[in-house]
């Protein structure tokens, strides 16, 4: 009898944190998704000041040069 309880409780433990562990995963996945969407922006941001500046440098040449 005090087994069944027993085992019954360690169960009951298991299955809790099993519960907690998915929602902390689903939580964590989410978060990656924002991660990684935020860091894919401030790529293309920097990516295109590179080019913005390359297009002045590249006019500025043209004027020294006319």
């Amino acid at each position: 009898m005090v087994n069944d309880k027993l085992i019954t409780i360690l169960i009951a433990i298991l299955l809790a944190l099993g519960g907690w562990s998915l929602k902390e995963t689903y939580s964590i996945s989410k978060d990656m998704v924002l991660i990684k969407e935020k860091v894919a922006t401030i790529q293309n941001e920097v990516s295109n000041f590179k080019d913005v500046k390359k297009k002045k440098k590249r006019k500025k040449k043209g004027k020294k040069k006319g």
